[in-house]
Formats: structure tokens, sequence, C-alpha cells
């Protein structure tokens, strides 16, 4: 047996109205809704009127734990790259990066200048964001080693639903060394990019 069940108004037994309808589909939670802990809520539709739900549309990672020795004047690749697919062309990405280094160049003001590039389906890579004389490991003292890990940070807007590609490049500056840097040393754990797509 099948029917069809028709009303205006919930009330739960003390007579407090629990939900109303406008007779044209749309339905108003007057006392609010509980979801349980564990419960799962499957959105067949589109979903408004939540703000922030959804906004971190997907999370993808890279890593990088070996060297890549650099030399000094040229960018050079970190070998530290990861690609995301937006949903939509009106999505941004966030990129996150943290570089572990290590230096081995014996020059005062030797240091390390990096780059994020971007490649849209396959259509070439280009700069987006550098440090832009930044200086990472400068120093004024003449130590042949030094180590840190260093963040690089940007949102974009790649405008695109095709494979969107980013990588880390660097370069040493005024090193006496060629191959004065890498991007990890063999204590320095590893280094990451992590790709966030924000829906709007």
């Amino acid at each position: 047996m099948t029917g069809i069940l028709k009303v205006d108004q919930w009330k739960d037994s003390g007579d407090n109205t629990l939900m109303t309808s406008d007779g044209a589909g749309v339905l108003t939670a007057n006392a609010g809704i509980t979801i349980p802990s564990g419960a799962t809520i499957t959105n067949n539709g589109t979903a408004s009127g939540f703000p922030g739900l959804g906004k971190i549309g997907q999370v993808v990672i890279g890593e990088r734990t070996a060297q890549t020795s650099l030399g000094t004047g040229s960018f050079v690749d970190l070998n530290l790259s990861q690609s995301i697919t937006p949903s939509a062309a009106s999505s941004k990405v966030l990129i996150l990066g943290s570089i572990m280094g290590c230096q081995v160049d014996t020059a005062a003001n030797s240091r390390l200048d990096i780059r994020l590039q971007r490649d849209i389906a396959g259509g070439g890579y280009s700069s987006i964001a550098s440090t832009s004389g930044a200086n990472y490991f400068r120093t004024g003292t003449t130590l042949s080693f030094r180590v840190g890990g260093f963040s690089f940070n940007w949102i974009d807007s790649p405008s695109s639903t095709g494979s969107v590609t980013y990588k880390f490049q660097a370069q040493g500056i005024d090193c006496v060394a060629g191959g004065a840097f890498t991007n990890k040393d063999g204590n320095s754990g590893r280094s990451t990019i992590i790709l966030l797509e924000i829906l709007a």
C-alpha cells in the first residue's frame, strides 16, 4: 500500500512547532535540527544557506625527501611539485610550502631565493610568486653549514577546471661554490607542498 502524507507543520508532544512548510517546497526549522554524532548527511542537490559549508573542496599533498643540489645564479627545480584539478573555474588554490634545506657555502652573504611556478593543463610553466630577495639563509658570518626550514605560502586564482601543477624552484645567490644549496639535509625531515581548493 502506498500513499502521500501532506503536512504543513511538525510538532513535538509538547505542542512545540519543530518545522513548518510554506507550501512551495521551502521548509523552516523553527526549533532547529540536531544531527546526532556519527550521523551522515548526503547532499544530492545544491546546499545553500550554510555559511562556510564546503569551502574546502579538496586537499592534495606532495613531498620530497631526497636532496636536490643547486647551482648559483640560475633557478633549479627542487623536485617539489603537486597537481590539483579545481572543480570550478571560480575556485582559488591555497599553496602551502614547507622547504627544508641546508647550505654548504662559505661566502659571508650567500643565500637562497625561492620561487613558485604554475602550469595549467600542460600549457607551460610561468612564475607566479617569488621571495624577491627575501634572502633565506642570509648571514653575516662565513659558517660553512647552515640548516633551516622555510615556509612559502600563496593563494592563486588559476580560473581553470583543468589540471594545475605547482612547483618550487630555487637558486643560490652570491655563492662561492657551485651546487651550494640542497633542499634537505640528512637530518632535516622532508619538504612538502599542500594544495587546497577554496570554493567560491
